[in-house]
């Protein structure tokens, strides 16, 4: 983990997780956390507070947060595909082309532009073309 990757501890607050790392919300909606009201969190209740009034171990709330920083890093540059799984749940991108480059990175999310469109997501939601061509041979 570099410097600019914070690492998730239990005194920090959902909201500074939230600018930690983009994927954050994604761990917390995983757990049910802060999608509907019944689950419902405070951005300024603490990670500790979150597990304990919620029943999930820390370690493991923790754990899946600290995930973050070992997905797959692109940077600035990197040519990239939409998997076809998101592909096709959109059909506005059905016309977007096939490749495109990201052109940001900011706290875990990444942008990326295909032609004149432009995506933001976590690495997960893109594939590195390279990385396709390496296991095709």
């Amino acid at each position: 983990m570099s410097a600019s990757q914070q690492p998730f501890t239990p005194e920090m607050t959902v909201d500074q997780a939230f600018h930690v790392h983009a994927g954050a919300r994604r761990v917390f909606a995983r757990f049910h956390l802060g999608g509907c009201s019944n689950c419902a969190i405070s951005e300024t209740h603490t990670i500790g507070q979150i597990s304990e009034d919620y029943g999930i171990p820390l370690p493991m709330l923790l754990d899946s947060l600290n995930a973050l920083w070992d997905q797959g890093l692109l940077a600035v540059g990197d040519r990239v595909r939409i998997p076809p799984e998101i592909r096709a749940k959109i059909p506005q991108l059905a016309s977007v082309p096939e490749i495109g480059a990201i052109t940001g990175v900011e706290n875990g999310a990444y942008t990326a532009e295909f032609g004149d469109v432009r995506l933001q997501g976590l690495s997960e939601d893109f594939i590195p073309v390279e990385s396709e061509a390496a296991q095709a041979s």
